[in-house]
């Protein structure tokens, strides 16, 4: 099969690969759409994301949908030919986390397109039949590789315990503070606040919903969420921009009792921290590392047209020049918002 193959920094090639084998419990999935996510951007120009480093030869990408062309022999509910959408991480399904339900936090997980396990830029991946979630008849496959981004900001959404009560503040309009706005309307949220230093991100936003946007790099960002709060500050911030500013910002515009959710990816973990507002203003600080038990929900909430998510979508690329399509979100081409392969 086809695959694009990252060698090293900058250096991704397309190159023929055996098309992996499948075990009884798993099915073989013909890849056709694929998006480019923030981590594979990462993995291409530096190497590494977070605490994963590239070592060999790795095939990214891990927002994917297809449609199965082989099952194991123990496989009893998916068939072939079925469209699905997989769920990239793979737990042990053993440890203390798997058995309480918190299997993203599983120490054994393996993930699509982190080291050292390859990815979906290819046109097959294999998955285990729990992974694989069959898509309902009118969703594209373009919105099958929307659900796990997507589920990113449910997860954001169900750690903040957002509801119709509480008023959100979301830092950062890039495809996952989309999704996050997306997630916290599913959730029942009405008033969100969306800052980003971006304009184009924040007419996304303006769009998809969010009472007032706000670019930090043109007013005072703490000074207008605690004006349009009349002073109170918000229920919950969802930090997924990455920025310590912006994690600095959170501290200050969100109200006493409140939550702080940080989903974005920081370029350093060591930084100064306001714990004096958590204890004085007793707040919930929580992490949000991918998802759990979220896929079914994010593939009905699409289906029935709750959110629409295909509108992310602001270009697509063959295989072939999938270089391309990294370069147009590196460059910001085009005011790219999610890119998209097509296998």
């Amino acid at each position: 099969m086809r695959a694009a193959v990252l060698h090293k920094t900058l250096d991704m090639r397309i190159e023929e690969v055996d098309i992996p084998k499948i075990g009884p419990n798993d099915v073989l999935v013909r890849i056709r759409s694929v998006g480019i996510c923030g981590s594979d951007v990462h993995y291409y120009l530096h190497g590494k994301a977070a605490s994963f480093i590239v070592t060999q030869p790795l095939i990214l990408g891990h927002e994917c949908a297809g449609e199965v062309t082989q099952v194991g022999s123990e496989v009893g509910s998916i068939e072939v030919g079925e469209r699905v959408v997989i769920e990239p991480g793979f737990p042990c399904r053993r440890c203390r986390f798997c058995k309480e339900g918190r299997y993203n936090l599983c120490k054994n997980v393996r993930f699509y397109g982190t080291p050292p396990d390859d990815g979906a830029f290819a046109e097959y991946a294999s998955a285990t039949e729990e992974n694989v979630y069959p898509m309902p008849e009118k969703m594209s496959f373009e919105e099958g590789a929307m659900i796990e981004p997507f589920a990113v900001g449910m997860m954001a959404a169900k750690r903040g315990v957002a509801s119709v009560y509480d008023t959100i503040a979301v830092l950062g309009a890039g495809p996952i503070g989309l999704m996050c706005i997306h997630a916290s309307k599913v959730h029942g949220s009405l008033d969100i606040y969306v800052t980003d230093i971006v304009d184009y991100r924040l007419n996304y936003a303006r769009r998809l919903g969010a009472k007032a946007v706000i670019n930090p790099e043109k007013e005072n960002a703490v000074e207008s969420i605690m004006e349009l709060t009349d002073e109170e500050g918000v229920d919950v911030v969802i930090e997924a921009a990455g920025s310590v500013s912006a994690l600095q910002q959170a501290f200050d515009i969100v109200k006493p009792g409140g939550r702080v959710i940080l989903v974005g990816l920081y370029p350093t973990m060591e930084f100064q921290t306001p714990l004096g507002s958590v204890l004085t203003k007793e707040l919930d600080v929580r992490g949000v590392f991918r998802y759990a038990n979220v896929f079914p929900t994010a593939i009905k909430s699409v289906s029935e047209e709750k959110v629409d998510v295909k509108s992310l979508i602001t270009h697509r690329f063959p295989l072939q020049d999938i270089l391309k399509g990294f370069e147009t979100q590196i460059n910001k081409v085009g005011n790219p918002m999610k890119i998209q392969i097509s296998v």
